[in-house]
């Protein structure tokens, strides 16, 4: 190629880079500029849509546009996820969701995206730990004396999930004590909880906000928490790794927001900088904290690398207690 025609390719190519470059400077510049959609991908009324209206509210006061929550439940997230990656890159269209996200294409075959193609982090909004539940009369105060009666009975017990991160945490108790216990899919932490509270299904486990009524009103006895340390929410449960389960130490439901993936930076950075101005107001954080959760908003890259270490997190889970896409 003559230098002459290699200057102009270069030249062109640069001219190109930089139009981009001023085109996501530009889109963040008069962003937002009309309405926003948050897709919550599960049903209303759970932690997640609780936290997304929350966050919706103040997103609202913070850009002067409405932050509008849009409910598309099915699928452990599966519908409502699709509609958000195929949605137009232009930063008005996010999708806040669980680990699920990141765990459905390991436990389930088909899914209409790429997990991570199709898709780029914004942040992690906040995390909170999952809790195991039983009925209050089963004779069982924590997660050793559950192991250990679970061993000794001669029928199998069940253990409850709503979705598949739960599922999959489940099934790691299952597997770490050698329980052999049956599996039971619910579409929600609160029929979940109902379950277990009658004693449909052995023990269940779901998300502090989704058991918290029937603990206090003394139908089910919390037996642990997942996470490193013990929940303000319930003090004085144990962690798993008090009962000597320290795989569960990393174990947290993140409530986290993501966008298409050809969203302009400038413009994920936008929003991430406003969720972080909402959640880590002392209103807010007290919001939080009544669901157990903690505020995260870390920064896009930080976020986009921390994704990638808890797909490799849930994907060795997965794999330890041969579980398989179906």
């Amino acid at each position: 190629m003559r230098s002459t025609t290699r200057r102009r390719v270069l030249g062109g190519m640069a001219a190109v880079a930089l139009g981009l470059c001023f085109a996501g400077a530009n889109a963040a510049g008069s962003f937002p500029d009309r309405p926003i959609r948050i897709i919550v991908p599960y049903s209303a009324g759970g932690g997640t849509d609780t936290i997304a209206r929350h966050l919706s509210d103040r997103l609202t006061k913070h850009f002067g546009q409405p932050v509008i929550v849009e409910n598309r439940p099915g699928a452990n997230g599966i519908i409502g996820t699709r509609a958000a990656a195929v949605a137009d890159p232009d930063g008005y269209t996010y999708v806040l969701v669980v680990n699920s996200h990141l765990i459905n294409p390991l436990v389930q075959k088909d899914i209409p995206y790429d997990t991570f193609k199709d898709f780029v982090g914004v942040t992690m909004v906040a995390r909170s730990p999952l809790a195991f539940l039983v009925k209050s009369d089963l004779p069982s105060k924590d997660i050793a004396q559950f192991v250990d009666l679970a061993r000794k009975k001669e029928s199998k017990f069940a253990y409850g999930s709503s979705e598949n991160m739960t599922r999959l945490v489940a099934a790691m108790l299952d597997h770490h004590g050698k329980l052999d216990m049956v599996s039971v899919s619910y579409k929600g932490g609160a029929p979940l909880m109902a379950d277990v509270a009658s004693g449909v299904t052995t023990i269940g486990c779901t998300s502090i906000l989704s058991a918290n009524p029937y603990v206090q009103s003394g139908k089910l006895q919390p037996l642990a928490v997942t996470g490193k340390e013990r929940t303000p929410a319930w003090p004085d449960v144990p962690t798993m790794g008090e009962m000597g389960m320290k795989e569960f130490d990393e174990v947290y439901t993140s409530y986290s927001l993501y966008a298409p993936s050809a969203t302009p930076k400038p413009v994920l950075e936008k929003m991430q900088q406003a969720v972080h101005t909402v959640v880590m107001d002392p209103e807010v954080k007290q919001i939080l904290a009544a669901q157990a959760a903690v505020p995260v908003a870390d920064s896009v890259d930080d976020f986009n690398k921390q994704v990638k270490k808890d797909f490799e997190f849930w994907k060795s889970l997965a794999e330890a207690i041969d579980l398989k896409p179906v």
